[in-house]
This record gives structure tokens, C-alpha cells and sequence, in this order.
């Protein structure tokens, strides 16, 4: 599920609240908003978590503080944005079991790699299509 547009913690955790069972895909631009009221009101639904971009590290160090049995991908140095999201969607994959949701509500701002959350959003869905067809069966 493609949430491009939760730019920020809140808007973030909204999408998240609407699947029990989540791979989240989030990071880019934190401009020093805070994660841990956002890890702790979404800890129960999280399978995995695939970070991203400038400031994913603050992401992570919220999830290590708050919910460290949620396994944590960081993916993307050196790498172009839509090669970033296909190395994120990818990992993504790989955390996910059937009836889980992979879900980018990246809860940061996008500029670090996309020109825009619209732009950040194409190459998500582009990454799925990719792994989409490359799945068996």
C-alpha cells in the first residue's frame, strides 16, 4: 500500500493503525520529528520495519528503543532514489508473510531522494510491480 504522502509522524501512524499486521517501509527527511510516540502506538502491528534514506537511523534507534523484537532492514547507501525503493520493496518481501501488508507511510519528508513524495510513491509502485512478476507462482 502506497501512503507517499504520510510525510510525518501522525499522518504515518494513521496508516499504520489501519493494518494489523504491517512491513513498514519509512524514512527520507525527518526534520527533527521525534519517533517514539509513533514506534510505541504501532509496535503490536509491526512484522518489520525497512528504512530509508537521510535520517532512517532515527527511526531505527526508536524501534530499538521501543519495540526491539521488530526485525529492522536499513537499505540505500550510495544507491539513487528509485534504486533505494527497489532495495527497500525488496527487503520488504522478504519480511512479509501471507496476510501481512507492506505499506510505505514514510513519516518523513522525501526530498533526500525523490523530487517529490509523488515521485517517492511512482517508485514504490514501480519496485511492486517488479517483485510482483518476479514472484512464483
Amino acid at each position: 500500500m502506497d501512503d507517499s504522502k504520510a510525510t510525518n509522524p501522525h499522518a504515518a501512524r494513521a496508516a499504520l493503525s489501519a493494518y494489523p499486521s504491517v512491513v513498514w517501509i519509512a524514512g527520507g527527511l525527518a526534520k527533527g520529528a521525534a519517533f517514539d510516540e509513533l514506534v510505541t502506538g504501532v509496535r503490536d502491528r509491526l512484522r518489520g520495519a525497512v528504512l530509508l534514506g537521510q535520517d532512517r537511523t532515527v527511526i531505527a534507534e526508536a524501534l530499538r528503543r521501543h519495540a526491539p523484537e521488530v526485525r529492522v532492514i536499513e537499505v540505500g547507501d550510495g544507491e539513487t532514489g528509485p534504486e533505494v525503493m527497489d532495495s527497500a520493496v525488496a527487503a520488504a518481501q522478504g519480511l512479509a508473510q501471507p496476510g501481512d501488508t507492506v505499506l510505505l507511510a514514510p513519516a518523513c519528508a522525501s526530498q533526500d531522494l525523490f523530487r517529490d513524495y509523488a515521485e517517492r510513491g511512482d517508485a514504490f509502485a514501480a519496485a511492486v510491480r517488479t517483485h510482483t512478476r518476479a514472484m512464483p507462482g
